[in-house]
């Protein structure tokens, strides 16, 4: 089919979802830009389009073709070896939160924020998703004479996403019902931009599983990704994958660009390496790892003896693509400054937080701790210290290996994510930094047996459990 066959096609698909979110959950309102309350027009533009594009090419249809995709997709075999993975990993998290808060309870003086007196619809809500959805609702604030935590230390790339989520789901109809009391109103519209993080995550969770699962195959048989896979969702640390968190959303980010990258399909690996660039603080670093990758591909070019006019194209196209993850930091940074007068207002923020310089006489802290009080005062007295310092040095001892096994773009990629966040707050929240380095999944997978890898996923799934009780029941920042 010729090109504007397609694009029309795509048009008559957006406008058809438009019209069926009107009809489902009511206006539509993202700013000034994009407001939609009737559908009669959006109707006879639907007609006009598809009528136009039947009428010159009436084969294959626009109906064939949607069905079609939808067949190629269901048998996609990255789709086939990742919706189970997905689904019950994901939701059993879930389940085990809702059963640790109604078993369990919180302890004294928790939860400090909820928007429900139903446990199952504050469950999302959880220490920083707090953040998330009053930048989703409100955008940034900055205090200047306000030394404590403030908004503009969490990226917008996934508050972005929540509000429009949220605005799909219909966010903007429920302030005009009028019989609603106010309060009641706002109650609502917090439970709907809730229920659009925790979709955000689970749908980026999935989504960035099947890329994840391209780049394996790349290294790894089959049934070796696939336990690549479930080693990742069941790892300890993995519970903010099912939380309105921004772990999921980078998650996408990270594997769609390192396997487009390679694949040099420069259009969509441009537009994730800059999701990556707005979602995390050192989605900057990115641009390191996808850098190897192009020169490395210009490399074997010019090893194969293409022309300098390829080798440049490629190199500019590729370079420029890899850089787009410093691009977003730096479109942050100029709209803090907008906001504060200072670039990386940003980066002061986080130290509110515990993350500043320490170097590394920090990280010697546990292994003075466990020497004056011993190992088992010392795991009961700071259980989940013990538990990032275990989660870092195992990212740690793996650097090597991984350089030497799957390339110097994974070994960097992991140096740069172990390394900066160590110097800046010694084992805080370490636990969470690797559960996104994927390159330690696949190295555990490829040296393990079958039976060496079923075990070991066992035993993540049972300490992921624990630490989902920890987290949904206000008991621990992992």
């Amino acid at each position: 089919m010729p090109c504007w066959a397609r694009a029309l096609d795509l048009f008559t698909v957006v406008l058809l979802i438009l019209v069926t979110q009107v009809w489902a959950f009511g206006r539509i309102d993202f700013g000034t830009w994009l407001r939609i309350g009737e559908t009669w027009r959006l109707w006879l533009i639907i007609v006009a389009a598809a009528g136009l594009r039947h009428y010159s090419i009436p084969h294959p249809s626009l109906p064939e073709r949607i069905v079609g995709y939808v067949r190629r997709g269901i048998r996609d075999e990255a789709f086939r070896s990742t919706w189970s993975t997905t689904v019950t990993t994901r939701l059993a998290v879930l389940l085990v939160g809702y059963l640790g808060v109604v078993a369990v309870g919180f302890p004294p003086g928790a939860p400090p924020i909820r928007v429900s007196s139903n446990e199952a619809a504050n469950l999302a809500l959880r220490w920083d998703t707090g953040w998330y959805m009053q930048i989703a609702l409100e955008g940034y604030r900055y205090d200047p004479d306000s030394v404590g935590q403030q908004s503009i230390a969490f990226f917008p790339g996934y508050p972005l996403a929540v509000r429009t989520a949220a605005n799909l789901l219909g966010s903007q109809r429920i302030f005009g019902e009028r019989e609603l009391p106010p309060g009641m109103a706002m109650e609502q519209l917090q439970q709907r931009f809730l229920a659009a993080g925790l979709l955000v995550s689970l749908v980026a969770f999935g989504w960035g599983l099947m890329w994840l699962y391209r780049l394996a195959r790349q290294h790894l048989d089959d049934t070796t990704a696939r336990s690549t896979l479930l080693l990742m969702s069941a790892y300890p640390f993995a519970v903010y994958f099912s939380a309105a968190y921004t772990e999921a959303l980078m998650l996408l980010a990270l594997a769609a660009s390192f396997y487009l990258v390679g694949q040099q399909r420069w259009g969509p690996a441009a537009a994730f390496a800059l999701l990556g660039g707005i979602t995390r603080p050192n989605g900057f670093l990115l641009a390191g790892p996808l850098g190897i990758i192009v020169l490395k591909q210009l490399l074997k070019k010019r090893n194969a003896g293409a022309r300098q006019a390829e080798l440049t194209r490629h190199a500019v196209i590729g370079l420029t693509v890899a850089a787009l993850p410093a691009l977003g930091v730096g479109l942050y940074s100029l709209y803090i400054y907008s906001l504060t007068g200072d670039l990386f207002a940003w980066r002061e923020a986080h130290t509110a937080w515990g993350r500043a310089y320490t170097g590394f006489p920090t990280l010697f802290t546990p292994v003075t701790r466990i020497t004056e009080q011993g190992l088992v005062e010392y795991t009961t007295s700071q259980p989940i210290e013990a538990l990032n310092a275990l989660a870092a040095i195992a990212a740690v001892v793996m650097i090597w290996p991984i350089t030497t096994r799957l390339g110097l773009e994974y070994g960097l990629f992991m140096l740069l994510n172990v390394g900066p966040p160590m110097l800046f707050g010694g084992f805080l929240s370490m636990g969470r930094v690797t559960s996104l380095l994927f390159p330690m999944f696949f190295l555990a997978a490829s040296l393990l047996s079958e039976r060496q890898r079923q075990n070991l996923t066992v035993g993540f799934a049972l300490l992921q459990g624990f630490t989902a009780i920890l987290f949904f029941t206000w008991r621990g920042m992992l």
